[in-house]
C-alpha cells in the first residue's frame, strides 16, 4: 500500500478518534457558547456564525471552505466518522471530484442521516485505511480512489484516477494502481467493480486536465485504438520540441485538446494528421468520431483499416 506521506501534498499524524472543535472553524454548540458566552445569540443573529446541522455551527467566513464543511461533517457525525468518496479525493487534490455534498462514513451502529450538503454512509471502518490530513480524519486516497470507479460517473472517475497518479513518480503509479486493483478485487460489493477495472486500465496520470481525461474516454468509447498520452515527438535539434496530447505514432495522427494554430501547421508541415478537439467533442463526439475516421482511412494500411 501507497502511503500518503509519499506526497508532499498530503500531512499524516496520530488517528484520533474525534475531530477537535474549532478545527477550520467548525464548532460543537457547546465550545460555540463556552467562546462567545451570552454574545453566542447576537454571534448566530448577525451571522458571524452559521449552523451545519444540529449542535453544528461554522465560522461565517470560512462556511464554503471545504475543510470547515468536512470538519462540521465530522462534529456531527460524531466519534469514528470518517470523510469519504468524493469529498475525501477532493482533499487530497483530485478537482475532477467535486468534493460537495460532504461525504462522511460513519459505524453500523451509528445513527446519523442524510441531509442537504451530507451524504451518511454506513460501512466497516478499518483504521489502516483512515489517515489524518489537515486534523481530519480521511479516507486514503487509494479507498477513495477505488469507490469514486466504481460508483461515480465514468468522466469524473476517470480524471479524479488520473490526478491521484499525476503527481507520483512513475514506479508509484503502478504501485498505486495494483493497490487499487488488489482492493477492487477484495470488494464485498461488486457492483461497479467492472467499470472500475476498465476505466483503472486506462488511467496513466498524464492527462493534464480532467478535459482531456475526459477526450481519452471519449476516444475509447468511439472504438478506436487507445491513443498514447502526452506523446514526445522526435525531431531536429533546430525544431520545436512538441508533446502531443494523444497520438498515435504508427499512424501519425494526433488529436489536440484546444490547439493553437502555429502548432497545428507545423506538425502537418511534419507529416502528421492533426485533429482538433474542444469542449463542444466531449458533449457530443459525433464530429469527432467522423474526422478521426476519416483519418485513419486515409492511412490505407491493414492494420488501421476501418
Amino acid at each position: 500500500m501507497i502511503t500518503v506521506t509519499e506526497s508532499p501534498r498530503f500531512t499524516t499524524g496520530g488517528i484520533a478518534a474525534s475531530v477537535p472543535s474549532g478545527l477550520h472553524g467548525a464548532y460543537t454548540y457547546q465550545h460555540a457558547r463556552d467562546m462567545y458566552g451570552g454574545d453566542l445569540r447576537s454571534a448566530v443573529d448577525q451571522g458571524r456564525l452559521v449552523g451545519f446541522g444540529r449542535g453544528v455551527l461554522l465560522d461565517a467566513h470560512r462556511a464554503r471552505d471545504l475543510r470547515t464543511r468536512g470538519a462540521g461533517a465530522l462534529l456531527l457525525a460524531g466519534p469514528d466518522s470518517v470523510i469519504t468518496g468524493p469529498t475525501a479525493a477532493a482533499l487530497f487534490g483530485c478537482t475532477a471530484a467535486g468534493g460537495f455534498p460532504i461525504h462522511v462514513l460513519v459505524p453500523y451502529d451509528r445513527r446519523v442521516r442524510s441531509r442537504q450538503g451530507l451524504v451518511v454512509h454506513q460501512g466497516p471502518l478499518r483504521d489502516d485505511d483512515i489517515v489524518l490530513l489537515d486534523g481530519l480524519r480521511v479516507l486514503c486516497l487509494e479507498s477513495a480512489i477505488t469507490d469514486i470507479l466504481c460508483g461515480s460517473a465514468r468522466r469524473n472517475a476517470l480524471a479524479c484516477a488520473d490526478q491521484a497518479l499525476g503527481p507520483l513518480p512513475p514506479e508509484a503509479r503502478n504501485l498505486f494502481r495494483a493497490e487499487v486493483a488488489r482492493r477492487l478485487a477484495r470488494r464485498r460489493d461488486q457492483r461497479g467493480t467492472k467499470q472500475a477495472a476498465d476505466l483503472l486500465a486506462l488511467a496513466t496520470g498524464r492527462p493534464e486536465s480532467p478535459g482531456q481525461s475526459g477526450l481519452l474516454l471519449t476516444i475509447v468509447d468511439g472504438r478506436f485504438p487507445v491513443p498514447v498520452c502526452q506523446y514526445e515527438l522526435d525531431g531536429p535539434p533546430d525544431e520545436p520540441r512538441h508533446v502531443l496530447d494523444f497520438a498515435w505514432p504508427g499512424a501519425r495522427i494526433a488529436v489536440e485538446y484546444t490547439p493553437e494554430q502555429d502548432r497545428r501547421a507545423e506538425l502537418r508541415r511534419r507529416g502528421w494528421r492533426v485533429i482538433h478537439a474542444g469542449p463542444d467533442d466531449l458533449r457530443d463526439p459525433t464530429g469527432l468520431f467522423i474526422r478521426l475516421r476519416a483519418a485513419f482511412t486515409a492511412i490505407r494500411e491493414p492494420e488501421w483499416a476501418w
